[in-house]
C-alpha cells in the first residue's frame, strides 16, 4: 500500500514540473516542444502505448481509505497474415506442370496397348456306342413281405335259399301240381315251387315221383333248411312232398371289406424300395478293387394271400426280386470312349482343332448275351468340345496382320480368319492401331 502511495506522489510531482515548464515557454513566446520522456522504470515500450488514469486522493481520506490501484489496458497487437495459402497455390500449379511432363514422358517411352479379344470357333462332338467290357456278377434274390389292412368296401344283398322238392304220388292216376305251390317246413320256413310238376301214377310197390326246383319265400340265411325239413302231404290225396336235399344259398344283406388293387401295389412298391439298397449293397460285395457297378434290369415278383376283389380284412403282400449286375473298370471305359471320340472329332472338325477340357463319358445301359457264353456289353455316350487352336506363332502373325491399321479394317481382317468366330478391339476411336506389334495384346475367350 505504501508503494502505491509513493508512486502517486511521484507522478504528481512530475506533472507539476511539466506544467511549470510549459507555462514559462508559453510566456516567453517560444514554440512548444514535446518534453523528453523520463528515463525511468516507467518508460513505455516502443510498440505499446499506455493510458494512465490518475486519481487524486485527499490525505485525510487516504489515511482512512484504501488507495485504488492504477489501472492500465494495453492495446491489442495487430496479427500478421499467414503466407500458407499462397505457398499452397504455388505448389499445386507446380505439381500440375510436373504431372503433365511425367505423363508425356511415360507415353513417349510406354505407348498405349491395343487389346484384341478373339473367340475361336468351337465344335461339340458327341458319340454313342457300345463296348464289350466288364464281367457278369452272380444273380441275387431277396424277399420281403408285409401285412396291411384292406381298404375295399363290399355290399351283399339278401339272397333266397334255393333247393328242390320231390313229389311222391300213391294214386293210380297222375297228379298235376302247378308252379307257385307253397310248402311249410318243420321249422316254419315257407317254400314255393318254381315250376309246374306232373307226378306220374303209382305202380305198386313204386310210387310215382317228380322233382322240381323251389326256393324260400323269405330271403336270408333262415331259408337254408336241412334235408327232409319239408315232409308234408300236399296238393291231392296220397301225394307227399319232401326236400331230400338241403336248401342252400340264402344270405343276409351286409357290408364287408374287400381287397383293392392299391392294397397290393402300395406295399409292394414300399417293399421294393427297401430291397433296392440291400440288393445294391449285396452286389457291391462282389466287386474287385477299382471296379464299378452297373445294375442290370431286375425281375420283381409280387404275390398276395388274397386276390383283388375278394372279401378280407387284411392282406399279406410278398415281394421277391432277383437282380444281377455288371462289374467294369471306369478308367478302361473312359480311355476307350475318349479314343473313339477323338478319332471322330479329327474326322469331323479337322486337325486344326484341339480338345478343350475333358471328355464326359456316361453309361446308358449294360446288356449281356448267354450264347455261346456270357458276354457283357456297356452302352455309353461321350461328349467333348474342340476349339480352333491359335498357338503363339499364329497369334504373332495376327498381330502383324492388323498392326498400323484402323480399328474397323482390323476387325474385318480378324473376322475373315478361318478359325475366328468373333472379335473385338479395345482401342479408343477408329484411329490406327500401334504399328509395333509388341503393343498389341491378344486374349482368347472360349464360349
Amino acid at each position: 500500500m505504501q508503494q502505491q502511495t509513493d508512486r502517486i506522489v511521484e507522478i504528481e510531482q512530475f506533472l507539476k514540473r511539466l506544467n511549470g515548464q510549459e507555462s514559462a515557454e508559453h510566456e516567453a513566446g517560444m514554440p512548444r516542444e514535446e518534453p523528453p520522456q523520463p528515463n525511468t522504470k516507467y518508460e513505455a515500450d516502443e510498440d505499446i502505448q499506455e493510458t494512465i488514469h490518475v486519481y487524486f486522493v485527499r490525505e485525510e481520506e487516504a489515511a482512512h481509505k484504501d488507495v485504488r490501484i492504477v489501472e492500465s489496458t494495453p492495446p491489442i497487437r495487430p496479427q500478421r497474415k499467414s503466407d500458407l495459402p499462397a505457398y499452397t497455390t504455388i505448389l499445386f500449379f507446380l505439381f500440375l506442370i510436373f504431372s503433365c511432363l511425367a505423363l508425356q514422358l511415360y507415353l513417349v517411352f510406354n505407348p498405349s496397348t491395343a487389346s484384341v479379344t478373339l473367340v475361336p470357333r468351337s465344335q461339340t462332338v458327341t458319340l454313342t456306342g457300345s463296348l464289350q467290357l466288364g464281367r457278369l456278377l452272380n444273380p441275387l434274390t431277396l424277399r420281403q413281405s408285409q401285412t396291411v389292412p384292406t381298404t375295399g368296401k363290399g355290399h351283399q344283398d339278401a339272397k333266397l335259399a334255393q333247393g328242390t322238392i320231390t313229389f311222391y304220388n300213391g294214386q293210380f292216376a297222375s297228379v298235376f301240381v302247378p308252379a307257385g305251390t307253397k310248402l311249410i317246413g318243420a321249422r316254419g320256413i315257407r317254400i314255393i315251387t318254381n315250376q309246374d310238376a306232373t307226378i306220374p301214377s303209382a305202380n305198386p310197390p313204386v310210387f310215382g315221383q317228380a322233382t322240381i326246383a323251389a326256393h324260400a319265400i323269405q330271403p336270408g340265411r333262415t331259408g337254408n333248411i336241412p334235408a327232409y325239413d319239408i315232409s308234408v302231404a300236399c296238393c291231392a290225396v296220397s301225394v307227399l312232398a319232401k326236400n331230400i336235399h338241403p336248401f342252400i344259398g340264402g344270405q343276409d344283406a351286409r357290408d364287408f371289406s374287400t381287397v383293392r388293387k392299391q392294397d397290393i401295389h402300395t406295399p409292394a412298391a414300399q417293399l421294393l424300395s427297401q430291397l433296392n439298397p440291400s440288393m445294391h449293397g449285396a452286389l457291391l460285395g462282389q466287386l474287385s478293387p477299382l471296379e464299378q457297378l452297373q445294375l442290370l434290369p431286375c425281375r420283381p415278383t409280387v404275390t398276395s394271400d388274397h386276390p383283388v376283389g375278394t372279401e378280407a380284412t387284411r392282406v399279406t403282400v410278398s415281394v421277391s426280386e432277383t437282380c444281377s449286375a455288371v462289374a467294369y473298370t471306369s478308367q478302361t471305359l473312359e480311355t476307350k470312349a475318349t479314343d473313339l471320340l477323338t478319332r471322330q472329332a479329327v474326322t469331323k472338325a479337322g486337325a486344326a482343332y484341339s480338345l478343350l477340357g475333358a471328355i464326359r463319358v456316361s453309361i446308358t445301359q449294360a446288356t449281356t448275351t448267354h450264347a455261346p457264353h456270357p458276354l457283357v456289353f456297356i452302352s455309353f455316350a461321350a461328349t467333348g468340345t474342340w476349339v480352333y487352336a491359335l498357338n503363339h506363332r499364329e497369334q504373332q502373325q495376327i498381330k502383324e496382320l492388323i498392326a498400323g491399321k484402323t480399328k474397323s479394317v482390323a476387325l474385318h481382317e480378324l473376322l475373315s480368319l478361318p478359325g475366328v468366330e468373333k472379335a473385338a478391339i479395345s482401342w479408343g476411336d477408329d484411329t490406327q492401331l500401334p504399328k509395333n506389334s509388341r503393343y498389341i495384346h491378344i486374349r482368347l475367350f472360349v464360349m
